[in-house]
């Protein structure tokens, strides 16, 4: 068989800087957390302190509750408060607030303004913040909440002055107007006959409009209701005071006096409005005065640069830890997915087998304990990849059909007598009559895996020496199912394993095992590290390398080299502790199979 990789594996595998800094990211993480530990330790003993305040604002003429259709711009008003902020009169009048508090801090206008603040206002948000810089951390404090607290009295102070104004414009043409409407009123008086039912309506006028002249509605403040009640009370005198002139109207003959009349419910009209208005002014002022929503003060400061400093070690960190992962990562690389294997020694995958952790298996053979796991359905796809292979050659005119079957690793603790252990139960179970060979002779553990603490007596030295025939060195193994399976442990005699399996016995036993078992496999010891294993591997007729999740590259790549000098065609490779995948879990497949039956089962049980 070719094994001869379809590109050069070894750049393909070579690893990256990503790779290696992932590979050993605990490594990373630790330089890079020290290093910003220590930029940490650095800026705490600088001497300038950063402490930060925001201010959130809105303009008032958006909220206002008597403002209908005020085209505001948010981003311009939001801007133009972080330009009064900065202003030299905020920065006085912070100075004052500043040299108030307990213990004061004695600072000057052109600091604030030229050196320690720093105003940023962001995008679209209505956030203003300020940053203060000051050589204590109690004086960043101070100054910047200061500076908050300015700018808020600074702005309340100019919307009061702004609605004094406003208010005593109102009250100047509020005077003007009274003054023309009595003199209007003269006039009246003078061509107005004694008709006492007109003079009659004109006391019910005079007297309505001086209950609205001296109406003081409720501040908005005390009560929203208030407010409402105010407006409403303020529509009924208006609407008694056209009622009136509506009646006045009707019993106008002189045209003199009926134009005079005009002009005084015109006078009275415009009287109502600026009224209402110096209200709705009163109101708006008491609702928003500094356009503040919200203010967050500062409670703590932080050394200069601290951020920029730690994040900047953190980086540096990050970079050590990753020159140094790079190098160890090249000399120690990793099988990290299942389809490296094939890249590296150009064979095929057989079966990747998830690790039993990640099930939360707690047995060594869940083909038989645990047959619905993932695990089980993976084994399965070995057993069926070695069947598909038989099944194959027996189709092929001149092809020589396998029975026997070694399983190898390129290092200990790779999983592999558990895969043949669970490859053997899943092809017995499916029907065949199987043979295991536990030919590794330092530990046996296969033999222990099927049978437990009843190690046999006899085993293969025996049937090699002539000591016992096959039938009397194998142990049957208990199935509930179709199938067989018989376990040929090593023996108890002690031997050389090299010298035995160099025996001409040896060959002859393995040639016509076919006579007996439809497949025959082998738990034999890594190659790379025990010698007689390179015989065992001549000694079958096909060969399954198990290789185990993060196993090092360099022990794969021996491997490789021995296979190549070995003349048994390699079937593939069972890559063992893998990442269980998501679609692992799915029942699919045997899998499912396996869970109906147990579902069958118990269902038969409960009506039994």
């Amino acid at each position: 068989m070719d094994r001869t990789p379809i590109y050069d594996a070894q750049e393909e595998l070579e690893p990256t800087v990503a790779g290696a800094a992932w590979q050993y990211r605990w490594l990373v993480l630790l330089l890079a957390v020290a290093f910003a530990g220590l930029a940490y330790l650095y800026a705490s003993r600088a001497e300038s302190w950063t402490s930060t305040a925001s201010i959130a604002v809105e303009d008032p003429r958006v909220s206002n509750l008597f403002t209908v259709g005020y085209d505001a711009t948010p981003e311009r008003y939001v801007r133009s408060q972080a330009e009064i902020v900065s202003s030299r009169a905020v920065a006085g009048r912070a100075v004052e607030i500043a040299a108030a508090a307990d213990p004061s801090v004695d600072v000057t206008v052109n600091y604030i303004v030229e050196e320690g603040l720093s105003v940023n206002s962001g995008g679209d948000s209505d956030l203003i913040t300020l940053t203060y810089e000051d050589i204590t951390e109690y004086r960043a404090i101070t100054v910047v909440n200061a500076v908050a607290t300015a700018y808020q009295e600074v702005g309340r102070e100019a919307a009061i002055t702004e609605f004094d104004s406003a208010i005593l414009e109102l009250e100047t043409s509020i005077a003007s107007l009274t003054s023309e409407l009595l003199g209007v009123q003269d006039e009246i008086r003078r061509l107005r006959t004694s008709d006492a039912n007109r003079l009659a309506l004109e006391d019910q006028l005079d007297s309505a409009i001086a209950r609205l002249l001296v109406f003081q509605p409720s501040r908005a403040s005390a009560d929203i209701l208030a407010v409402n009640e105010s407006s409403a009370r303020l529509n009924e005198m208006r609407l008694e005071i056209d009622t009136i002139q509506a009646a006045l109207a009707r019993q106008n003959t002189n045209v003199e006096l009926q134009a005079l009349e005009n002009l005084q419910a015109d006078i009275r009209q415009r009287l109502v409005g600026l009224q209402l208005v110096r209200d709705q002014r009163e109101v708006d002022a008491q609702l928003s005065l500094s356009g503040v929503v919200f203010s967050d003060p500062a409670d703590k400061a932080v050394p200069g640069s601290v951020g920029v400093l730690v994040l900047g070690g953190f980086l540096f960190g990050a970079i050590v830890g990753s020159a140094i992962a790079l190098p160890l990562s090249r000399g120690r690389r990793r099988f990290g997915s299942r389809g490296e294997p094939e890249k590296l020694l150009g064979i095929p995958l057989v079966a990747d087998v998830p690790s039993f952790l990640d099930e939360r298996l707690t047995t060594n053979l869940p083909v038989v304990e645990a047959p619905a796991s993932a695990s089980a359905e993976s084994y399965r796809f070995v057993s069926a990849a070695v069947a598909l292979q038989q099944d194959r050659l027996f189709g092929e005119q001149d092809a020589a059909v396998f029975t026997t079957v070694v399983f190898t690793s390129p290092a200990v603790s790779a999983g592999k007598t558990t895969a043949v252990a669970n490859t053997a139960f899943a092809a017995a179970l499916g029907g065949k009559r199987v043979l295991v060979i536990d030919a590794d002779f330092s530990s046996q553990s296969l033999t222990t895996m099927l049978v437990d603490s009843q190690v046999p007596e006899l085993g293969l030295a025996d049937v090699i020496q002539g000591a016992a025939s096959l039938g009397e060195a194998v142990v049957s193994v208990d199935l509930e199912a179709s199938g067989s399976l018989d376990l040929l442990s090593s023996g108890t005699s002690a031997v050389s394993a090299a010298d035995l399996l160099s025996l001409p016995a040896t060959g002859g036993l393995f040639g016509g095992l076919s006579h007996h078992y439809d497949l025959v496999l082998i738990d034999s010891p890594p190659v790379s590290t025990v010698a007689y294993a390179t015989t065992l591997v001549r000694l079958a007729e096909r060969v399954v390398v198990v290789f185990a999740h993060g196993q090092e590259l360099q022990s794969a790549q021996e491997l490789r080299r021995q296979l190549d000098t070995i003349a048994t065609p390699v079937l593939g490779y069972v890559y063992n502790f893998a990442p269980l995948r998501v679609e692992m879990t799915l029942a699919v497949g045997s899998a499912s199979d396996y869970r109906r039956r147990a579902s069958e089962s118990e269902s038969t049980s409960a009506d039994n």
